[in-house]
């Protein structure tokens, strides 16, 4: 019948008081003789006729409000067996709140909120708005007018918790006044949220000075994911929000569908980071999910309705394939249609003559398709008039103008060309004539998309509708070589999908590997146990891969078609057989004079936090960087420590992602979870002692 107290001298003799007082709860009224010797102890003036209201049914409220803030909570001189029958309104009792005292406030402002619903204008009647120019723990308060609060509180109170979360401000809503409890800069960051919170209540464009804040991350959001991202109403923010105590929104309106909007995200640095992955994981999957282009397979539908090609594909057409990407060809920034890139000086000039139907046509929607002839021919565009005006060198000139008779060509009927062999920027792939309409997509969607993606233009050479099913048609495709050869993989892929073994068959008899140092195609087995771990989610991992070798990768069927130059389909081909390996167990890698690494070294008790969740935190470094990373042994190695993480990519994105690491790590070593004692490789260098790496040469750090 003892209790055993352990802690430091302060806390025992705490805890010694508390049950002291929780044991006379138990006979009679509790009394304290002299309240101001307690530095733990807040005493609340509560109206005798209130009591009953927020002690709650067998005291379920004040327990309720213990437990949410670690406090201790009882009345002074009333005796819980035995309350008084009849209350005099004007009397008043004590309410003793014992805690820390960022707990001790919350506490009593939780119980003044009640006593204020339930005798309105209690605590507020004379309240202003007040403002405390205190550094340290205080209190402000704000006016909430009536229109805005229910926006402010939120079902069961879930938006003023978001605030709270996010701000690490206590925030509560005593009647129509806001009450902001911590230090200034938590109480004038809680502040700020509310404002922006309550101007997108009425319409008002949110515009944030984000720079220099610390408490902010910023996802540049495509036009077309910004719905997908927020989702019907906000649910999906919503949701993001409420898993990872963030405040989140999307500064400016999200329907002007600009290239890209800012998307915010306020909190703590590792909420924020949290936040950031799901944001990123949603746009992937959006980017991934092509509308009804005709894909078969099994997959979510995206639309209803009976037909052919009704369902996506397992692989969706995202937008990263090594090579060329979206984000890199100028005329994808863009804005309301204007092109960026300025009229080259000096340069030659060409004029074609066109219809005004040709014009619209070579415009098309917000001049898509005059930017899409320019990015692939390299050449500024210019339309005057009943003429188009070209400007480059003397090659982008003639890439543009025959571009521009090709694009003219099929607004009247199907394009012939005479003699594919002398052009130099032509591919030409042979299609089923039964899957042509499967791979075109409803409204010639799925070759826009590709277009758009490798930068190429697209389109059916000598068409013919009437096509029997054994027929095969030509598809030319005009772009770079690289480019040229990501369209011809990505459609060699949807074909494979719509009838398998058309391509992988016939290239059976080819060698797996090509011993040409230019530019070429090798291909790799993928066995079925190991095919959706190298495709990942939306295709995630394969575009990973070849971001960070510099490598086109497609599967088609289940081979992994890798091109590129010699070097780069060697390092597609060690980081796949890699990522196979990782599925069944931890990777041993020789990055001795390796160029294609950096190795880090990681203490033991900061890998879980470097690798986040399921290796999420890792996995935003890879997308954020366009590298590919892992732990060398396995993390759970209960003989390394340090242990090597490996980082594979070109030298900017591996420092890139360097940094990001290092500094999750000396976030974990600085909050004090981990203490170093000289071990850990490298002595207490800038990066307090967890080893040193090698660029370039792939050398073992640490010292």
């Amino acid at each position: 019948n003892q209790f055993h107290i352990k802690g430091t001298p302060h806390q025992r003799k705490s805890a010694r008081k508390y049950i002291e007082f929780v044991i006379a709860q138990r006979s009679g009224p509790v009394k304290i003789a002299n309240p101001s010797e307690h530095d733990d102890l807040t005493l609340l003036t509560v109206p005798a006729d209130t009591v009953s209201f927020i002690t709650g049914s067998k005291g379920y409220f004040l327990r309720l409000v213990e437990e949410e803030w670690s406090a201790l909570l009882f009345f002074l001189l009333v005796d819980p067996k035995r309350p008084p029958a009849h209350v005099d309104p004007g009397n008043t009792n004590t309410l003793a709140i014992f805690g820390t005292e960022r707990s001790r406030r919350g506490a009593e402002l939780k119980v003044m909120a009640a006593i204020e619903m339930k005798q309105p204008g209690h605590f507020t009647r004379t309240m202003a708005a007040t403002e405390s120019a205190d550094e340290g723990f205080s209190t402000d308060t704000v006016h909430i007018m009536e229109d805005d609060y229910s926006y402010a509180l939120g079902r069961g109170g879930t938006t003023r918790k978001k605030l709270a979360r996010a701000s690490n401000c206590i925030v509560e809503y005593v009647g129509r006044i806001a009450f902001f409890c911590g230090c200034k800069r938590e109480r004038s960051n809680a502040k700020e949220y509310m404002k922006w919170l309550l101007m997108q209540r009425v319409g008002e464009t949110v515009r944030v000075d984000h720079k220099g804040r610390d408490d902010v991350t910023m996802v540049m959001v495509p036009g077309h994911c910004i719905g997908y991202v927020a989702g019907h109403r906000g649910c999906n923010l919503r949701a993001i929000e409420e898993e990872t105590s963030t405040f989140c929104f999307i500064e400016g309106f999200a329907e002007d569908y600009e290239d890209h909007k800012p998307l915010l995200i306020f909190g703590r640095k590792e909420d924020r980071s949290f936040a950031e992955t799901l944001v990123w994981e949603r746009i992937s999957h959006k980017f991934d999910e092509a509308p009804d282009y005709g894909h078969g397979g099994k997959g979510k539908r995206s639309h209803k309705g009976k037909g052919k090609g009704k369902d996506r594909g397992k692989d969706g057409y995202g937008k990263d394939y090594g090579g060329k990407g979206w984000d890199n060809n100028w005329h994808r920034d863009q804005d309301d249609g204007k092109e960026i890139r300025e009229k080259p000086k000096d340069a030659l000039s060409a004029s074609i003559e066109i219809s005004e139907d040709d014009a619209a046509f070579l415009m098309g929607p917000g001049g898509r398709v005059k930017r899409k002839i320019a990015g692939v021919s390299g050449a500024f565009l210019e339309l005057k008039a009943n003429r188009m005006e070209i400007y480059g060198t003397a090659d982008q000139i003639a890439r543009a103008s025959k571009y521009v008779g090709l694009v003219m060509a099929q607004r009247v009927g199907p394009v012939t060309i005479e003699d594919a062999a002398a052009h130099d920027d032509l591919s030409i792939i042979e299609v089923p004539a039964e899957a042509v309409s499967f791979v075109t997509g409803k409204q010639g969607c799925f070759l826009r998309l590709v277009e758009e993606e490798f930068s190429t233009l697209l389109f059916f050479l000598d068409f013919n509708k009437s096509s029997k099913r054994d027929q095969l048609e030509r598809l030319a495709i005009f772009g770079a070589l690289r480019d040229r050869r990501g369209v011809e993989l990505k459609v060699m892929a949807a074909i494979e999908m719509k009838q398998p073994f058309f391509f992988t068959r016939r290239d059976s008899a080819l060698p797996m590997q090509d011993p040409q140092e230019g530019f070429s195609t090798d291909r790799l087995v993928i066995e079925e146990d190991d095919y959706s771990y190298a495709l990942g989610k939306g295709g995630a991992t394969r575009k990973k891969i070849a971001r960070a070798s510099g490598c086109v990768i497609e599967y088609i069927g289940r081979y992994a078609y890798l091109s590129g130059v010699k070097k780069e389909r060697i390092r597609a081909r060690e980081y796949l057989i890699w990522l196979f390996r990782q599925r069944v167990g931890p990777v041993e890698v020789d990055y001795a004079n390796r160029e294609d690494v950096t190795v880090l070294a990681v203490p033991k008790d900061c890998v879980g936090f470097v690798t986040g969740h399921k290796g999420t935190s890792l996995r935003l470094v890879e997308d954020s960087t366009g590298t590919f990373c892992f732990i060398e042994g396995g993390r759970d190695d209960p003989h390394r420590d340090p242990k090597p993480l490996l980082i594979f990519g070109t030298a900017e994105a591996r420092r890139e992602a360097e940094e990001q690491l290092k500094q999750r790590i000396d976030l974990k070593l600085v909050e004090g979870c981990v203490h170093e004692e000289g071990g850990g490789g490298g002595g207490h260098g800038h990066y307090g002692g967890y080893g040193g790496w090698n660029e370039g040469k792939g050398q073992k750090g640490g010292g």
